[in-house]
């Protein structure tokens, strides 16, 4: 089997699919939408580098979107009381809203194209994807 070929045609597939899922209607993008779920998900109160470790994504580019996430009144940042250098992230109702709508949506689409499979091929699909994240979390350490 040629490993690189297939890696090519999974790449292929898996961009086109994201492609469809991120044209989900929303005043967000893509990066902001995963600085929302992650504090949706989170004890809310996530420092700036935390997030930029947890979401693999540099600092800069953390500060960027949590400033942008702020103007829009998303999230709010607190200066870290046992901690004057750090600053800890919240998500505002107005995010959780968001963030809320906005999973629903991408949801909706998923269930939409499942709807087509079967169930043997549904948890395939779920079985091979969540071995698939274990060995991405073993190889990247």
């Amino acid at each position: 089997m040629n490993y690189n070929e297939k890696a090519e045609e999974i790449f292929e597939t898996v961009t086109k699919r994201k492609k469809y899922i991120d044209k989900v209607p929303s005043n967000i993008s893509q990066g902001e939408s995963g600085v929302l779920l992650y504090l949706l998900n989170s004890n809310n109160n996530v420092s700036q580098s935390d997030l930029s470790e947890k979401l693999d994504v540099s600092i800069a580019r953390i500060v960027a979107i949590i400033n942008t996430l702020q103007k829009k009144e998303l999230i709010e940042k607190k200066i870290d009381a046992n901690d004057k250098r750090k600053t800890i992230i919240s998500i505002t109702e107005a995010g959780k809203e968001i963030i809320t709508q906005r999973k629903k949506q991408a949801i909706q689409f998923i269930e939409n194209v499942i709807k087509e499979l079967d169930e043997k091929e549904i948890e395939q699909y779920i079985a091979i994807n969540k071995k698939i994240e274990e060995i991405s979390n073993k190889i990247k350490g």
